[in-house]
């Protein structure tokens, strides 16, 4: 069956930006609660819990925004639907980047590194990698911080070039509603 192709819009890049955002806060209530660990002392187990599910929750909302499956919303079907015929030659050349970066087989290390961490730990957990962590850690040395950090305002400066393409230049929001929660969170609790 041939694949059915949408046409990148302002629809799919607000979508995307969301699933940054959510990508982009939880990854923020990572850091401010790793920044806090001394004095959550007191339910050490929980907050370490809390911590992981986080950042575990950041990285799976990454990989759908660099998931490269036909049929799904991410970046790379966004980049592919664009008539390159409509652009400059220097909008061509970026647009061609932007491709190299996202698709399947990405020129970007920290692509290729997030999605060496879904293959083997985030959606699927392979056996080598769970029996020999530290050896899929020493393979695989980008730090989890960098991945997550870089591709989301990556995935951000994407979609905002691609909206400017549409004529309606958007600056997306950066973070979820509820991004100050955390804070407050933390302000009642001492």
């Amino acid at each position: 069956m041939p694949r059915k192709r949408i046409n990148a819009g302002e629809e799919q890049f607000q979508l995307l930006a969301n699933q940054l955002a959510r990508a982009n806060t939880h990854y923020h209530f990572a850091k401010i609660l790793h920044e806090n660990r001394q004095t959550l002392g007191w339910a050490k187990d929980f907050w370490d819990y809390t911590l992981t599910a986080h950042c575990s929750i950041a990285f799976l909302d990454l990989c759908r925004v660099y998931d490269y499956h036909k049929d799904g919303l991410n970046l790379i079907n966004c980049l592919q639907s664009i008539d390159k015929r409509v652009l400059d030659q220097a909008k061509q050349k970026q647009l061609s980047h932007y491709i190299a970066e996202c698709r399947p087989t990405s020129q970007n290390p920290l692509v290729n590194s997030l999605r060496k961490w879904r293959h083997n730990i985030i959606a699927h957990y392979n056996f080598d990698a769970a029996h020999n962590r530290d050896g899929f850690d020493k393979n695989n040395p980008d730090e989890p911080e960098e991945i997550i950090h870089s591709l989301i305002e990556m995935g951000f400066k994407i979609l905002e070039w691609c909206s400017g393409l549409q004529g309606k230049p958007t600056i997306y929001q950066q973070f979820a509603p509820g991004k100050d929660d955390c804070e407050k969170l933390l302000k009642r609790l001492h």
